[in-house]
């Protein structure tokens, strides 16, 4: 058997599958069967042409059944012909033989090495080295012992392939694939938390339209309840617009491939677009939404310390403030104005975790009565114009427009610990530093204020 095609004076391709097992484990896929010609005194029948095979391989019987007579003794062995006149001797090479062609006057040609016998054989003493950076380092001359090798094009090593294969790459998109808002959904869930939300959610369902990437993000206590979100996500966006929805697309979690989504779906005339097993990068455009909105309400949570299980808060502000602010890609557009056909604004937005007093409901309130509540500022409602806020009193949120953001200035009673360090500084850098020592101290100030939340 060989690898190489030009062995061969005859090939006739094979109508089986048969494969040779190699001696690392590999295989090989067996080609065609045919006649190979050395020279005029040897010809061999039923050679076997077996892809990815690196040496020229031929067996004592084959020989035998060709009528030729192949004497061994120590140290040598020889091949003759019929007439008893020597086709060629073989010397022993570890625990076979290999083919010596220097007696006889015919072409100089190996039967069983072959021109990538030696990058083989560097490659596996190298630790599978990579073949293009193998020949790299022979032709720089720069490690002795090295010999010259030569580039072979379609060389593929089994162990290399187990060992260090990776997923290819995807192709970025470069243009928009749908032509309106709601044509095409992507939605994900992530989750679960490690730490449950003020209402007790685990999950998190994020919609994202392919046109405008506006999204949409939703909280569950059990993954089951996506169904029901996007529902009522489909119905509302079909009576808002004239043009009709195309598809849905999502991963193959069992949220999402059932019963009640195949149903919904048929009776809409909805294509419910699959990501192929265990490769998000196909529902790519939900994947990067969702580590936008996990990275946004990280770094808003961080910033004031807010307690890890005002997370849906978090996210549900990054959500309502991406919409506003991130272009689409190609259309130079807000989400929000791609959707609406309006230009969105920001002045009313507020820093997340901030610190503020809600001013308390007009009716029977005591002379010397409180009228405001300490609150933490945690974002903006989804179905009114109005501020959510946690009340620290009633620890619960509400919704409500009479609220006053906490700043500090100067004009309000500084800490003990700033006074302190003011008057220890020296009087040039007094006023020079207080701008800056305001926003260190600011927020520990704010945190030493806030009772422990429960």
């Amino acid at each position: 058997m060989t690898g190489h095609r030009k062995w061969f004076s005859s090939l006739n391709p094979v109508s089986t599958k048969e494969y040779i097992t190699f001696g690392d484990n590999g295989q090989g896929k067996v080609l065609g069967v045919g006649s190979v010609s050395l020279f005029a005194k040897l010809s061999l029948r039923e050679v076997a042409f077996v892809r990815n095979l690196g040496f020229n391989l031929v067996s004592v019987s084959q020989l035998l059944d060709e009528e030729f007579e192949v004497h061994f003794k120590k140290g040598a062995c020889r091949v003759l012909d019929a007439e008893e006149t020597l086709v060629c001797s073989l010397l022993p090479f570890g625990q076979v033989f290999w083919v010596d062609l220097t007696s006889v006057s015919s072409p100089a040609r190996c039967l069983v090495a072959s021109p990538s016998a030696d990058i083989w054989k560097w490659h596996r003493r190298l630790g599978h080295l990579s073949f293009d950076l193998l020949v790299r380092l022979s032709s720089m001359g720069l490690i002795r012992g090295l010999p010259k090798l030569k580039a072979e094009k379609d060389l593929v090593c089994h162990p290399c392939r187990h060992g260090k294969m990776v997923a290819a790459s995807h192709t970025p998109v470069s243009q928009v694939m749908t032509s309106y808002p709601g044509e095409l959904l992507h939605m994900d869930i992530v989750g679960p938390t490690w730490v449950a939300s003020v209402s007790g959610k685990w999950y998190m369902l994020v919609v994202v339209d392919d046109f405008s990437r506006f999204s949409w993000v939703f909280f569950m206590e059990f993954k089951d309840e996506a169904f029901g979100f996007v529902r009522d996500l489909v119905l509302r966006l079909k009576n808002e617009s004239h043009k009709a929805m195309r598809a849905i697309r999502s991963d193959n979690g069992g949220e999402f491939r059932n019963s009640r989504f195949e149903n919904f779906c048929r009776d809409l005339g909805l294509e419910h677009q699959f990501s192929s097993p265990y490769t998000p990068p196909q529902n790519g455009v939900v994947e990067r939404k969702n580590r936008t909105l996990v990275e946004m309400a990280q770094t808003m949570l961080d910033e004031h310390r807010t307690p890890r299980r005002f997370w849906a808060e978090a996210v549900n502000t990054a959500c309502y403030i991406a919409n506003r602010i991130f272009l689409r890609a190609f259309l130079w557009k807000t989400s929000y104005e791609l959707r609406f056909g309006r230009q969105p604004t920001i002045k009313y937005l507020r820093a997340f975790g901030c610190r503020c007093f809600v001013l308390k409901k007009a009716g029977h309130l005591d002379k010397f009565e409180s009228r405001c509540l300490d609150g933490i500022f945690l974002g903006y409602a989804s179905s009114s114009r109005a501020f959510r806020v946690w009340i620290l009193e009633a620890k619960q949120v509400v919704e409500t427009l009479r609220f006053l953001l906490m700043k500090l200035c100067l004009a309000q009673p500084l800490p003990l610990s700033f006074q302190v360090m003011m008057k220890k500084a020296p009087p040039s850098l007094r006023m020079r530093k207080v701008r800056l020592m305001l926003v260190m101290q600011e927020p520990l100030h704010r945190l030493q204020l806030l009772p422990p939340l429960l």
